[in-house]
């Protein structure tokens, strides 16, 4: 698919929050993987926007972090399901702590590697559904 095409398919999932290119941020673009915003900065990655394959984006930019010496990712969530993107990537949950607002965060550990992952309430849409602040270790 095209690049525009890709966005399309983004806003139709998201049609809370629609893509807005960021400028600020490295435009990766497979027109059979889709596309993602990245910036490389500090000793860690945060990845933007994504849409199409996530895996496949997150393997290849903790690729090149690792060729950098980044050893640390971040990202936000804003799909309604975090644990099942905890779980797609590969992660075990290990810890559920409830917050004084009545939301949780999550502690896990990926299966194979042993590394971890934390996920913690960032903001909430109007519609009640709330974003993920996502970080782990690369």
């Amino acid at each position: 698919m095209s690049f525009d095409e890709w966005v399309n398919v983004y806003n139709s999932k998201n049609p809370q929050d629609p893509f807005k290119r960021d400028e600020h941020k490295m435009l990766m673009f497979d027109e059979d993987k889709g596309f993602c915003e990245v910036v490389f900065d500090d000793g860690m990655v945060f990845i933007g926007q994504v849409c199409g394959d996530a895996r496949y984006w997150l393997r290849h930019i903790e690729e090149v972090a690792r060729q950098i010496g980044i050893t640390r990712g971040g990202t936000v969530n804003i799909r309604s399901q975090i644990l099942a993107y905890i779980r797609l990537f590969g992660y075990k949950l290990t810890e559920v702590i409830n917050l004084p607002d009545g939301n949780k965060q999550y502690l896990a550990t990926h299966k194979s590697t042993g590394k971890w992952l934390r996920a913690s309430p960032a903001f909430v849409y109007e519609d009640g559904k709330v974003a993920y602040g996502v970080t782990w270790e690369i």
